[in-house]
């Protein structure tokens, strides 16, 4: 999502052997053997055996994006004294804006070298996906020439085994799963990257969008949206077809409660800036999917914008489809921005997110933070609420 016409944005696994074998949760108080981790081949669903949520019925998971990786990170202070029981990167959790290979690897090393996160990654449990600056560079999709060391890179410091799926399909998407107590929490991370047909933009938006900028310096407060408009082409693709096979298998399977990470905005209506509301199709046939396969209990989570909210998108006949987005770690865009959906206030600075569950009330409590820890949103939800009528 670029800020500027002319530059990238400027203002602004597994649940991995070799991780969750030398590092547990400091505020569980334990390691997790590489021998409990369990993972279903034929449908490639891996098993996160975590400490401590046999014993209670309240899970914390955890969830933020848009980390740059030469900027100070106290963050993560707040995020572990959060106790997450889980935290999952979804995107932008570097900056690369790579122009060759070398220069993606480079960003790499930066960032495995960044003592604050790869502390708290020796502390807590994490998954992790990538969104369009640690994939490679802005904006871009499967048009993007070193796809496939990106692939490499990011599964080589994500801890992915050697015959790990993430490493030769087209797309690093992976499903967990988190079983306790006779209940199920499905975390479903998908490739918003590999695959994905270009963006298409509108000329005059864009060339406008620079006395725009200047407009809300000097203080005009009407939101501004980006220049990206729907792709109306019937073969524009977010998932690719492979992913989409794999995302409906996924969604067969049963769940008390489903996150499904989407790195770029799913409910978000009118931004123009990236957000499935660019593929008109394929938010569509998701919809669709969670309808048809009676796939209850789906929350949305997103990141990418460089601020916090909470979007829904309500369909008749079908349970509302929440959008909880936290952005950025670091990353923070005050300009306001139009979403039709937003149903919160905007948090325009450093925030992580919080999913709490509470399975003897059957409620969500959908919160985003700041660097302090303190709730800055919140948003109730009943389970029972995320049901197909």
């Amino acid at each position: 999502m670029t800020r500027h016409p002319s530059s990238p944005k400027q203002v602004l696994s597994q649940a991995r052997r070799r991780f969750l074998a030398q590092a547990g949760s400091v505020a569980l108080a334990g390691t997790v053997p590489a021998a409990t981790l369990a993972e279903d081949t034929a449908e490639q669903e891996v098993l996160l055996p975590l400490h401590g949520l046999d014993q209670r019925s309240q899970w914390r998971i955890a969830f933020g994006s848009c980390a740059r990786q030469n900027k100070p990170q106290p963050i993560w202070q707040a995020i572990s004294q959060a106790q997450p029981d889980l935290f999952a990167f979804i995107g932008d959790n570097l900056y690369a804006d790579a122009k060759s290979a070398q220069e993606l690897a480079t960003r790499y090393a930066e960032f495995h070298a960044l003592e604050p996160v790869q502390q708290f990654r020796r502390q807590v449990p994490h998954i992790a996906i990538y969104d369009d600056h640690d994939y490679g560079d802005d904006d871009v999709g499967a048009e993007y020439p070193y796809k496939r060391e990106s692939q490499r890179l990011f599964c080589d410091e994500w801890n992915e085994p050697a015959n790990s799926p993430r490493r030769t399909r087209p797309g690093v998407y992976q499903s967990y799963r988190i079983n306790a107590q006779g209940r199920s929490v499905q975390i479903i991370l998908m490739d918003l990257r590999f695959n994905r047909t270009p963006l298409k933009s509108d000329p005059a938006r864009k060339s406008g969008y620079a006395d725009l900028m200047r407009q809300a310096a000097a203080g005009a407060t009407q939101p501004i949206p980006g220049w990206y408009v729907p792709n109306p082409d019937p073969q524009a693709t977010m998932l690719g077809e492979q992913q989409w096979q794999w995302l409906e298998r996924q969604l067969r399977r049963p769940a008390d409660l489903r996150l499904v990470v989407s790195t770029i905005q799913f409910a978000a209506e009118g931004t123009g800036w990236e957000s499935w509301s660019n593929f008109p199709r394929d938010r569509q046939r998701l919809i669709d999917q969670i309808r048809t396969l009676r796939a209850d209990n789906v929350i949305f989570l997103s990141g990418d914008m460089h601020y916090g909210e909470v979007s829904r998108l309500d369909l008749p006949g079908q349970y509302p489809l929440w959008d909880i987005t936290s952005s950025g770690l670091t990353e923070v865009w005050s300009v306001p921005t139009p979403n039709t959906r937003r149903i919160s206030p905007v948090i325009a600075e450093p925030n992580f997110g919080v999913i709490d569950i509470d399975w003897h009330t059957r409620r969500l409590l959908a919160s985003v933070r700041g660097v302090d820890g303190d709730i800055r949103l919140k948003q109730d939800i009943s389970l029972d609420s995320l049901r197909t009528v």
